[in-house]
């Protein structure tokens, strides 16, 4: 059993790399540090800036965009039909280096959990294509999308600061 259970996990490993997480050059483009906050709110290709901005932490902020719906590519992990995007920032107002891994997102579809859509080739890495480390007085933009159906539906997603129980914060709520 134990030897079945490494297969599929191998198995499980080798699709996610095939599908070229976190290695697209459109997706580290995506994923870029600014000097500082403001540089980062005067890129034209950025919208997050414009979005929500919560309070994670000590000194830590995240701006979330509205969303945008978008058709995956073919080499999109998982497969679906249509995804919501939202790009993000996080400015590191603290004196300690911020790491985004500790971030947790939940998307919930119309009461159910919606699945992370990973699409490199389309500037969509998730957190995993992300660095390792936001450092003080620094910025991180990076694109997250979640699995929708392809007719309207009402969508709600929150992130938790770390994983270790830290309450749920709201970013967005609304139909999509």
């Amino acid at each position: 059993m134990l030897i079945a259970r490494l297969a599929v996990a191998a198995c499980a490993l080798l699709v996610l790399a095939g599908c070229g997480i976190g290695h697209s050059t459109e997706a580290a483009q995506r994923a870029t540090r600014s000097a500082t906050p403001t540089a980062a709110a005067e890129r034209s290709d950025y919208r997050a800036t414009d979005g929500t901005r919560k309070s994670i932490g000590d000194g830590v902020v995240l701006t979330v965009s509205a969303p945008k719906s978008f058709t995956p590519s073919d080499t999109a992990y998982p497969r679906v039909g249509r995804a919501v995007a939202f790009e993000l920032a996080i400015d590191n107002g603290s004196t300690l280096a911020f790491r985004p891994a500790q971030l947790s997102f939940v998307a919930v579809v119309e009461g159910k959990q919606a699945e992370q859509v990973i699409d490199s080739t389309q500037g969509y890495p998730g957190i995993s294509g992300t660095v390792d480390e936001v450092t003080p007085d620094d910025s991180l933009h990076f694109a997250i999308a979640f699995a929708v159906p392809e007719r309207t539906c009402t969508l709600r997603v929150t992130v938790r600061p770390d994983t270790a129980g830290a309450t749920a914060i709201g970013l967005y709520d609304g139909t999509v």
